[in-house]
């Protein structure tokens, strides 16, 4: 089995029974076993549309049999049942899962980029990555998410 790390956010209400959904149906997928989750922070919008409320973000540790492209059409699917529209980039949505690390995988094409390229660079992404799985390791910067976050709590990344 993989170890996966999903950031999960929503800022339409009800968010934190989205989220709560949304765990909920990972944790009922045959080949995903939910490990751990992450307290849940409240955190101001990024590069969002004027008047975007406030996210509940967090994140989860899985084990799972699927393949990356798998888990990442799962967590769209998941999305898709909380009534994840895509249009605007970064407009209010109902839940976000993001696949930000996948074992130790570096992808990147057009659908997929693992790690998630801006999660060491966001305290509502790193905060709880690091909460819930502080041993794994960034594929691209050697440091472990632990790491990472007490650099950037120190001011030492950008």
């Amino acid at each position: 089995m993989t170890r996966a790390v999903v950031a999960i956010g929503s800022n339409i209400s009800p968010r934190r029974e989205a989220i709560r959904v949304a765990l909920q149906r990972l944790a009922h997928t045959d080949e995903i076993r939910l490990v751990a989750t992450s307290a849940l922070r409240e955190t101001d919008p990024i590069d969002a549309p004027p008047g975007s409320g406030l996210f509940v973000n967090g994140a989860c540790l899985l084990e799972t049999t699927l393949g990356p492209f798998e888990l990442f059409q799962c967590l769209q699917e998941i999305e898709a049942l909380a009534g994840r529209t895509r249009g605007t980039p970064n407009a209010p949505r109902t839940l976000d899962l993001d696949l930000i690390l996948f074992g130790d995988s570096a992808i990147d094409t057009p659908e997929l980029t693992v790690p998630h390229p801006r999660a060491h660079q966001r305290d509502f992404v790193l905060e709880p990555a690091a909460e819930v799985a502080p041993d794994m390791t960034h594929p691209h910067m050697g440091n472990t998410l632990a790491q990472l976050k007490a650099a950037r709590s120190a001011g030492a990344t950008s």
